[in-house]
């Protein structure tokens, strides 16, 4: 099976980051939990996550989103997971989605 497959049709790690205005955390912060609930509420077993750079720059904060489902397409979730969240205007944009899987050994 390639890489190609294998991202396709098993789960893998979704990741998407965005920058925040220092002034907005607390107020996107409740955003993305709500977006995050509505996710749970449609994918049963998805782990999601939020994490924040350490230090701010110039006022600027870069956030990423987490997720994982057991069984799930990656590409499907993604797309999922970019359809709901058009649905909330209040999210930064742009928002950059990256997949990642596990590394194989080629057996």
């Amino acid at each position: 099976m390639n890489n190609e497959t294998h991202a396709a049709t098993s789960g893998g790690l979704l990741y998407i980051y965005y920058k925040v205005p220092v002034a907005r955390h607390a107020e996107l912060a409740r955003e993305v939990t709500r977006l995050q609930a509505t996710l749970l509420e449609m994918w049963p077993g998805l782990a999601c996550g939020l994490l924040q750079r350490p230090q701010a720059t110039d006022g600027i904060e870069t956030w990423m989103e987490t997720y994982r489902h057991p069984s799930a397409a990656i590409d499907a979730l993604a797309a999922s997971i970019e359809q709901t969240a058009s649905a909330h205007p209040e999210l930064p944009l742009p928002r950059h989605a990256e997949i990642f899987i596990a590394v194989t050994h080629g057996d």
